[in-house]
């Protein structure tokens, strides 16, 4: 049913490209989300609050706040 409906408004070759741009968003979401992660290690491992480094790496890059964090190194206390 599912197949007839979609020959019926759009061709195979279109869905094809539609699942294929789904599945390529969907690994670049899931990669993104690691550097997310890597981003919220390093800065609790280095005694900072995450959020804000999140938020940073959310709004600039990623590796540029892996590597802003590595330059400020731990949190004296």
């Amino acid at each position: 049913m599912v197949n007839l409906v979609a020959a019926l408004f759009l061709g195979s070759m279109k869905w094809d490209a539609i699942y294929f741009l789904l599945v390529v968003a969907a690994v670049c979401f899931l990669l993104y989300m690691v550097y997310i992660e890597i981003t919220l290690r390093m800065a609790r491992n280095r005694h900072r609050e995450p959020l804000p480094w999140v938020l940073l790496s959310l709004l600039v890059s990623p590796l540029l706040t892996w590597i802003i964090l590595l330059i400020v190194g731990d949190k004296d206390d």
